[in-house]
């Protein structure tokens, strides 16, 4: 089903227009928006029904058929982003990219002639965003919970105003639980007990906690809840936008008068939402009741207004989440701030002088360089003894607010790779990144961590020259005079060996 609200977008102020795309597990949507003074206003809302998820397999292959959908639907989103720049749209993909162990295959079909770069983030991620777009679009600012039944998956979220305090990301969704439990539509007593057990089964580990919260809002977001409140409503002549338990329930029976949901004939829900309404159903009563609601209020906003919000700070604003999360891991693990500050200052001068060469002139690659460069010794906190790789899997394995699973796989990449032998084996399969390119940016943050090895503020380096993949070093006469520096250098001509860099010292 495609959903057009208004013209496409014509980018005459350049940077002050931004696209949002969330490839989700029932349905891809495209919002496009500009932004004056500093408010957001939407200009096109594009939608496409895909349902990835009931193309994953139980061993978490997504199918031919689902992967031609989603291409389809993507062809579709490229036509409606043409003009728009890769700095001003950000494309994330949620639950069932996320699981399938052939989203890779996905990916590169994408690539070839979709131009902008697909994030597969976590679930926390997600649900970071989910109640980042909530916060920034209500008036309320209060203690609240957020809860969005997506395709695959079911976010919840406890915050106070524009900061969430408990993240959750449970593995259930209106698509997947209508292919475990409604198989061909079929509806009985005993199917929906099955779904809603199963939901609260998944739901116990987080509830206490969510519990205890004590929200005074409680907002549900996306298309299963608001088509359930649109049902009360028309059904019960209530408020809009609000969901009791007590018409829950009245849904629950009503659905159940039918033996299989081709007869399920409510016209306040779009037709195409009717085979997967009695699994978001069961999600949505199982949520209410393990987390003890009596009621909830509907609010449009969800990921992708998170996504939009997050990218126009980035781009005008300059505040980037990443930074703070990369600020709160150098605190955290206690870093040597002058260290960082000492390696992370000769990997930019290092990346000035190839970056043309070697075409690294986006501000991103020099963002990403000062990022490893600040959490490179955070693996000290468990000992010194193979520091790169205590720091390189606390990285990969730490909740990182802003980071995309590959940004972070990326990142992870860098720090366990900063010294001693390079283990290429164990580098990570990329999709968004240049092979190639990683392995540069290792090259020029091992440099920088050689270059400092004696933790003190010195002039070892008197210029680089690059050609092609040859990097030139000329040492100062302090450098030139300084034996360890020399040895750690021939050793390390021949670590960058591995990677195709002919590393020469000239004296």
């Amino acid at each position: 089903m495609t959903d057009v609200h208004s013209p496409q977008t014509q980018l005459a102020d350049g940077l002050n227009y931004f696209a949002a795309l969330d490839l989700g597990s029932n349905s891809f949507h495209l919002v496009t928006t500009r932004v004056i003074d500093q408010h957001v206003q939407p200009l096109l809302k594009f939608k496409q029904k895909v349902r990835l998820a009931s193309g994953l397999s139980k061993t978490n292959k997504l199918s031919e058929e689902a992967m031609q959908r989603g291409l389809a639907a993507l062809q579709l989103c490229a036509q409606r982003l043409q003009g728009f720049a890769t700095e001003q749209v950000y494309v994330v993909a949620t639950h069932t990219l996320r699981e399938a162990k052939n989203a890779d295959v996905f990916l590169a079909r994408a690539a070839e002639f979709f131009p902008f770069p697909i994030h597969i983030i976590s679930g926390h991620e997600e649900a970071r965003l989910i109640y980042r777009g909530v916060a920034q679009t209500s008036s309320y600012q209060g203690r609240r919970l957020v809860i969005d039944i997506g395709g695959g998956s079911t976010e919840i979220i406890a915050g106070e105003e524009f900061e969430p305090k408990i993240l959750a990301s449970r593995s259930m969704g209106c698509v997947s639980f209508t292919e475990r439990f409604f198989k061909d539509g079929k509806l009985s007593e005993k199917r929906f007990k099955k779904a809603l057990i199963a939901a609260r089964s998944e739901l116990e580990p987080v509830a206490a906690g969510l519990r205890k919260f004590n929200a005074v809002e409680v907002i549900g977001t996306s298309g299963t809840i608001k088509a359930i409140a649109q049902w009360v409503q028309l059904r019960d002549q209530s408020a809009p936008d609000v969901i009791t338990r007590t018409a829950l329930q009245r849904c629950v029976e009503q659905l159940l008068t039918h033996t299989n949901i081709s007869s399920f004939n409510e016209a306040a829900i779009d037709a195409d939402r009717h085979g997967v309404i009695a699994a978001g159903l069961a999600v949505l009563v199982a949520v209410m009741d393990e987390l003890e609601l009596t009621s909830l209020t509907c609010h449009d906003a969800a990921l992708r207004e998170g996504v939009l919000y997050e990218l126009a700070e980035r781009v005008i604003g300059h505040r980037d989440v990443r930074q703070r999360t990369i600020d709160g891991m150098a605190a955290r693990y206690q870093v040597d701030e002058l260290q960082a500050q000492r390696v992370a200052e000769t990997a930019v001068y290092l990346l000035r002088q190839v970056a043309k060469p070697w075409q690294l002139q986006q501000p991103a690659w020099r963002q990403r360089l000062q990022w490893a460069a600040r959490v490179h010794e955070v693996g000290l906190q468990i000992n010194a003894s193979s520091l790169q790789s205590h720091s390189g899997y606390i990285i990969e394995h730490a909740d990182m607010p802003g980071f995309s699973k590959e940004e972070q796989a990326f990142l992870a990449a860098l720090v366990r790779n900063y010294r001693k032998k390079l283990q290429l084996e164990r580098l990570p399969q990329l999709y968004l990144f240049e092979q190639r390119d990683l392995w540069r940016m290792i090259v020029l943050l091992r440099l920088a961590v050689l270059f400092n090895t004696d933790r003190q503020s010195s002039l070892l380096l008197k210029k680089i020259q690059v050609r092609q993949d040859t990097l030139l070093l000329t040492l100062t006469k302090e450098g030139s005079a300084n034996p360890m520096l020399l040895n750690d250098l021939a050793l390390e001509a021949k670590q960058q060996a591995k990677l195709g860099i002919n590393l020469r010292v000239h004296g």
